[in-house]
């Protein structure tokens, strides 16, 4: 029996803009039913790869596959948490109206969420924790809350794999547990996360899995056999390795 095709896969990837190349030849492939972290120094190019894979960015050479097939044919198995700041949190709109915007994919642009596409809202709101924000303008959240708020609308569309890009940045400690237990129940239900991460000491302790990128893929796989002090070098330099940097631009 042939064994089943991994969740996200990417063969020799390279993505330039102008001039620089951003990814280069890139080969990853993320097994099913895993939390992964794609980590690496400012520039390295791990938003890139996310954009990459949700067709974003014109890749100049390479094949992406998401469950064993090209994007625009797995796009409703795929959901995205993007970067809080690519965001415009004054558009006015109510924290309930963005949940249900993660299930207009299902639904098509022609039509409209109804009672069933609001409760599927509400209960991912419950599950993030602040589903008593249903009715809160956007622009009076927090940045934990509009993190939760991001979390909702990619739960909601009830996806198989969930790119996030830096889903822990800018949030409190309470709101990052929340986020853990959170991943670790998509993980338990069989998802798969791929998760642009910043913090090196907390890769261990919530990730099954890592790829360290710097440009090129320096290294990928378990997190116990790969995540080592010589591939984090490798990645980060000495300079960069010994700071450990805590902020992704």
């Amino acid at each position: 029996m042939n064994a089943p095709s991994p969740a996200l896969e990417v063969l020799d990837l390279t993505v330039a803009y102008g001039e620089r190349p951003a990814l280069w030849d890139v080969d990853l492939a993320v097994p099913r039913g895993t939390l992964t972290a794609v980590v690496g120094p400012n520039g390295a190019g791990k938003t890139t790869l996310v954009r990459a894979v949700l067709g974003l960015v014109r890749p100049a050479a390479g094949t992406i596959r998401v469950f064993g097939g090209p994007y625009r044919e797995r796009r409703r198995l795929v959901a995205y948490v993007p970067q809080r700041g690519s965001v415009d949190w004054d558009f006015p709109t109510n924290v309930l109206d963005v949940v249900t915007m993660g299930r207009y994919g299902a639904l098509g642009w022609l039509r409209r969420p109804g009672r069933r596409e609001r409760e599927a809202a509400v209960e991912s709101l419950r599950q993030v924790g602040i589903e008593d924000l249903a009715d809160r303008q956007i622009s009076e959240l927090s940045g934990g809350q509009q993190q939760r708020v991001f979390l909702a609308r990619a739960l909601v569309q009830d996806a198989e794999i969930y790119l996030m890009d830096e889903p822990f940045q800018g949030v409190d400690a309470l709101t990052e547990r929340a986020i853990v237990a959170l991943l670790r129940e998509l993980r338990e239900a069989g998802r798969t996360v791929v998760a642009v991460h910043h913090d090196l000491q907390t890769v261990a302790e919530y990730f099954d899995e890592v790829a360290l990128l710097n440009v090129r893929l320096v290294a990928s796989g378990r997190v116990e056999e790969v995540f080592t002090e010589e591939n984090l070098r490798a990645t980060y330099g000495a300079r960069g390795f010994l700071e450990r940097p805590a902020v992704e631009a």
